[in-house]
């Protein structure tokens, strides 16, 4: 167990319109992260125990502990983590143009963002994320985390690094460990998708890394031959991990937003010209064909969630993902949970609880420093 002292504060320089530690960090989309203390949170990140602090002005960082061969700037790491040079502010005025209802929601989920994880991490914690919640997630990685995991000793507990593909590859018998874990049936999807990418990549997680350069299709299709992977664990992983700013992960939830929201506006006479302008003509004809298959259907189905899918992407265009995890946080109806999980124990190691080319091309120069 590696042991290390705290480092002090650095401000990150972000103000909270564009970041908000807690709706980000429990919308979903990252597991591990648990409060600390008062609007403080910690989380085993690569190499590091970072703590964060959301101040009013700001947020700040510190490395509390560190595996004895980490190298990496952490402050590179955390703005490359929440993609801080993706302007927030500018996605919303982008947004408010095909719905004015963006231009609220910003002030009242100010600063959610999309992360980009490690797409190691990604992949295995979204392989437990089907029909399961987000305590019984968290306690899947975290067991992930502590069986196979590198520990550090730091001021606020024990944490564990998330384990690589190759260290999990090196137990015989990784079915028969995660079974007794608790994962159940998906122990199995675990064993295939590991022995899978380490027999047939030198290094998998290059391998892995490698899709953010794809296409997102190629990339998509590549994470479904793996063991557990569906279309929504796929999206998920493109959004978080791979640099598909326009994949757009659809369950019910939010096949019935894109219903409630969109497909009676879209085919309104008044409203839907207005929705659409700034698309180009077969754009808007395409939004129109989606919206009305979506009309047709009264219940989810492979379709319709791909209809639903695609009506988010003709909609808001390259960053559409990001437009899907804000909605997804304002039709709660409700401020983001206050709630989180518990901080580890001092003396117990634990670690408890993701368009047209005209603009395409504004949304570029507008949100990227």
């Amino acid at each position: 167990m590696t042991s290390s002292t705290a480092q002090p504060w650095i401000d990150l320089d972000v103000p909270a319109s564009e970041l908000r530690l807690d709706p980000t960090l429990t919308c979903g989309q990252a597991f591990r992260w648990k409060v600390t203390g008062n609007s403080e949170w910690t989380c085993a990140l690569w190499d590091h125990v970072i703590d964060l602090k959301q101040t009013q002005s700001s947020v700040q960082y510190r490395v509390l502990g560190q595996l004895p061969a980490a190298r990496a700037n952490v402050e590179d790491v955390l703005r490359d983590y929440f993609q801080l040079h993706i302007k927030f502010d500018a996605l919303c005025d982008v947004w408010a143009q095909t719905d004015p209802d963006f231009a609220q929601l910003r002030k009242t989920h100010a600063g959610v963002r999309t992360l980009r994880q490690p797409v190691v991490e990604t992949l295995l914690v979204f392989i437990a994320s089907s029909n399961n919640n987000i305590k019984r997630i968290t306690m899947l990685a975290d067991k992930l985390c502590q069986h196979y995991g590198q520990s550090i000793a730091t001021e606020k507990g024990i944490f564990h690094t998330f384990p690589t593909l190759q260290r999990l590859n090196e137990d015989p018998d990784i079915e028969g460990t995660l079974s007794q874990l608790g994962f159940g049936y998906r122990a199995k999807y675990y064993a295939k998708t590991v022995n899978m990418l380490c027999s047939s990549h030198e290094d998998p997680e290059v391998f892995l890394l490698g899709l953010r350069t794809a296409p997102l299709d190629t990339a998509r299709a590549e994470l479904l031959k793996l063991s557990g992977v569906g279309p929504k664990v796929a999206d998920c992983v493109c959004l978080m991990a791979l640099d598909k700013s326009d994949a757009v992960p659809v369950d019910t939830h939010i096949w019935q937003v894109a219903q409630r929201r969109y497909v009676g506006r879209v085919l309104d006479p008044k409203e839907g010209p207005e929705m659409l302008k700034l698309l180009s003509q077969d754009h808007r004809d395409k939004a129109v064909a989606l919206a009305r298959q979506l009309r047709a259907s009264k219940t989810p189905t492979t379709k319709t969630y791909e209809a639903a899918q695609q009506l988010f992407i003709h909609l808001f265009g390259d960053f559409a993902g990001w437009a899907q995890g804000l909605l997804f946080s304002g039709d709660l109806g409700q401020e983001p949970k206050k709630k989180s999980n518990p901080a580890p124990s001092k003396r117990k190691t634990t670690q408890s609880l993701p368009p047209a080319n005209e603009r395409k091309m504004r949304l570029r120069s507008s949100v990227k420093d």
